[in-house]
Parts: structure tokens; C-alpha cells; sequence
């Protein structure tokens, strides 16, 4: 195994770091702690890391000072004991380097059992510059919680936002020409139909629709039922799907065990509630509670997709429902943004999203704002503002634009560009 750890990090010196964009994310790489990058695979976390590779070398850091290992290399046969291996093969290339001025960048780690206790002791031992990324947030963040605590500061990666969409898809446009303004609108479109997974943001429909039922079965084959060892795969990705069905409305998991078991599927329900947990854990998609001061009273959920890329290609049933998809689009805006904080409001009228924070803010997703459902839309935002306590709350649309004034209250109808830009 050490020679493979020889020749894996011989490869990476040897050939030049590839090519990458700029994202959003900021991460202090100085913190003298162990910084974890978490987020949905194929979202950039590897490109990431070589953007802070690339930052290191223009800062003069020479290249044999880095080691970076993709766990997922199926050369890579081990557990937690034997990673001392890899420093062994490193430092018997480079004997004349030390721990200290070396930076490590582990790809995937969560693949390797009991990663942490390895990581932990190098950091001990002296080295402040250690990268680990990861596709399963629970893993990562319980294993960090326990063994690094103190230690480790995390961040999470997610597809791509629309701003950096739209950067990858072209030069700096302006929404205040006419030429720029339908450009923007055109790229809004794509990217609510089609998400914001980097190399699927450069390809073609039927590319598009293959590369991200690939990412759909990697996650659901990989990252569940290996990590997990489940035993019967049909039943969770027939779960999957039924519950891919309930995206952006009420669901629920009694309801959907009972449509399974109609189908012929026998099984614990509590092992749907697994499934849930480990559909959220893997980033394919996020439950969202009613809001209620009574933690235990959050009982009805919503269910929303981290990327709507998923929606279209697992789905005919999304392809021409833009409220639809403008509504998850949306949710996985504000999810960049923050995180788990978001609820939906039940109370007379119903208001698309909640997000508990200071400021709280309240969010309507309306497609096309029109008289069949212009009373409803504005009615969800005056009783959450009354409710809460606060003067304003924005509709987002496809491309309407005005100014509400009701009751005291201000509501921004905006078009989903200028809500997230």
C-alpha cells in the first residue's frame, strides 16, 4: 500500500493542477485548524481544493509541499491504521521536508473508517494545514463533533448559486439593458429547469438528463446503500422516487410506506424514517418543517431537492411546472444562505418560506404573479408579516416586477434575478 501512496502522490507532482472557477465560498485557509469542506458530490468540492492549491503555488509554496489523495481512488484498499502509511511514503520521497510546512488535501475521507483519529494526531503532531472534503454531511460533521472538536472548522459546497451560474456561463451582463436583460432571463430559465451542477451547466439537454441520473444512482447505490448496507435497494430507491414525487408539497412518510406496501414492498416503517435521514444526510434533499415555537409541533414537512437538476431528469412530472420548480429553485437559494433556518407557515393562508433569523424574512414563490393567484400569494405574506412582526417580504416571480403597499406593509415582487443578485 505504500507504494501506491508513493505513486499516487508522485502522479499528483508530476502533473499539472487542473484548471478551475471561481466560487463564492470564502474559507480561511491560515485557521490553524483542520477545515472540512462538506457538500453533494460533483458540487466542486475537489475543484476547490485545487483552487487553494493553486493559491498556495502562486504564494510560493513549492509543489512537493502539497499531498492530495482522492479516497475514492479504487487503488485505495484500507482503514483508518494504515493512513499512517501514506505520511511514510511521503516523507520517504521528500526526507528532507517536514510535518509542519506540508499541506494535505484528503478528498472523500469519510470512505476510510475512523479518518479522524489519523487526522487528529498528524494536526497533534504538528500540522496546521490539513483539507479534508466529504459527500455525507452527518458522518462528517459527527465524527468532526467528536474526535476534532476544537480542532476543525467546517464549510459547506453546494451547486452552483445563479450568480455563479451565471459566471460560468458568460461574461458580466447588465440587467438594466434590453439585450442583457433577456439573456439574463434565458439563463434564469435554464437554471431553474436544469440546477446548478457545474459540468452539467455545460451540456446539452440529453447530456444533461444521463449525467445527472448517473449523479442520482451514485448517490443512491454509493453513498446509502454501501455506507449503510442496505439490504434491499429496490425498496429505498422506489421510496426515493415516490417521495421525489411530493417535492415542494406537504409529504409524508406513514403515507408513503403505505403506498409501498400496496405495491407489494413488506418492511419496518421505522426504516423509511432511516431513509429519509439518509436522502437528507447525502444532499439530495432537504425536509422543510411548519413553523411552530413548539420544536415537537414541527411535525408536517414539506420536501425540496438540493439541486433542481434532479427534478427534470427523475421526473416527467416537473418539466412544465415552472411554479414548481421555481418554488425549489428558491428553496435552494436560501438554503445557501441559511442553512436549516427555513420553515413554511400554515396559518389561514399558507407562506411559501420562513427563514428564522434576525432579520426574519418571509418569501412567496410565484411563477406568474396573476389575478387568478395574486390575492393568495399576497394574503401568505400579510399574515406571516402580521404574524411575525415585521414590515416587509418579497414575492419572487419568473420576471414581474412591482411594489405592493397593504395594511401598513411593504411587498417586494421581484423576478428571481434580482431577489438572489
Amino acid at each position: 500500500m505504500k507504494n501506491i501512496f508513493k505513486q499516487i502522490i508522485s502522479d499528483f507532482h508530476t502533473k499539472p493542477i487542473r484548471a478551475v472557477r471561481s466560487r463564492e465560498l470564502r474559507i480561511e485557509t491560515d485557521s490553524s485548524k483542520i477545515v472540512s469542506i462538506v457538500g453533494p458530490r460533483r458540487s466542486g468540492k475537489s475543484y476547490y481544493l485545487f483552487g487553494i492549491m493553486q493559491e498556495l503555488l502562486r504564494t510560493g509554496v513549492e509543489k512537493t509541499r502539497i499531498v492530495y489523495v482522492n479516497f475514492e481512488d479504487e487503488r485505495i484498499d484500507i482503514d483508518g491504521s494504515d493512513l499512517q502509511l501514506l505520511i511514510d511514503a511521503y516523507f520517504e520521497l521528500y526526507n528532507e521536508h517536514d510535518l509542519p510546512s506540508t499541506y494535505f488535501f484528503f478528498d472523500e475521507i469519510q470512505n476510510i473508517d475512523h479518518w479522524e483519529k489519523f487526522v487528529r494526531r498528524l494536526h497533534d503532531e504538528g500540522n496546521t494545514h490539513i483539507f479534508v472534503t466529504g459527500s455525507n454531511a452527518k458522518l462528517l460533521s459527527k465524527e468532526i463533533s467528536t474526535s476534532l472538536r476544537g480542532r476543525s472548522i467546517s464549510y459547506e459546497l453546494l451547486p452552483l448559486s445563479f450568480r455563479e451560474f451565471l459566471s460560468f456561463k458568460s461574461e458580466k451582463l447588465n440587467a438594466h439593458t434590453t439585450k442583457d436583460k433577456a439573456k439574463i432571463l434565458s439563463l434564469q430559465k435554464e437554471f431553474i429547469m436544469w440546477g446548478g451542477f457545474p459540468e452539467v451547466s455545460e451540456m446539452n439537454e440529453e447530456l444533461k438528463i444521463k449525467t445527472l441520473q448517473e449523479y442520482f444512482d451514485v448517490m443512491l447505490y454509493n453513498d446509502i446503500v454501501e455506507r449503510y448496507k442496505i439490504k434491499d435497494a429496490t425498496l429505498l430507491k422506489q421510496f426515493t422516487k415516490l417521495l421525489l414525487q411530493t417535492a415542494t408539497k406537504d409529504f409524508s412518510v406513514n403515507k408513503i410506506g403505505n403506498d409501498l406496501q400496496s405495491m407489494g414492498f413488506r418492511f419496518d416503517k421505522n426504516i423509511l424514517y432511516d431513509f429519509l435521514d439518509y436522502i437528507d444526510t447525502v444532499y439530495f434533499g432537504k425536509p422543510v418543517s411548519k413553523f411552530d415555537h413548539s420544536f415537537k409541533r414541527q411535525t408536517l414537512k414539506k420536501f425540496y431537492l438540493v439541486d433542481n437538476g434532479f427534478l427534470n431528469a427523475l421526473s416527467f412530472k416537473f418539466s412544465d411546472n415552472y411554479g414548481k420548480l421555481l418554488e425549489n429553485t428558491v428553496f435552494t437559494e436560501l438554503y445557501r444562505k441559511f442553512g436549516e433556518n427555513i420553515f413554511f407557515l400554515r396559518n389561514g393562508s399558507e407562506t411559501d418560506f420562513v427563514v428564522n433569523g434576525d432579520p426574519l424574512l418571509i418569501y412567496q414563490a410565484c411563477y406568474d404573479f396573476n389575478g387568478e393567484n395574486r390575492d393568495r400569494e399576497i394574503r401568505g405574506c400579510l399574515d406571516a408579516m402580521e404574524k411575525f412582526w415585521v414590515a416587509s417580504s418579497t414575492i419572487v416571480t419568473f420576471e414581474q416586477e412591482e411594489r405592493i403597499v397593504a395594511g401598513g406593509k411593504n411587498i417586494e415582487v421581484l423576478p428571481f434575478y434580482k431577489a438572489f443578485l
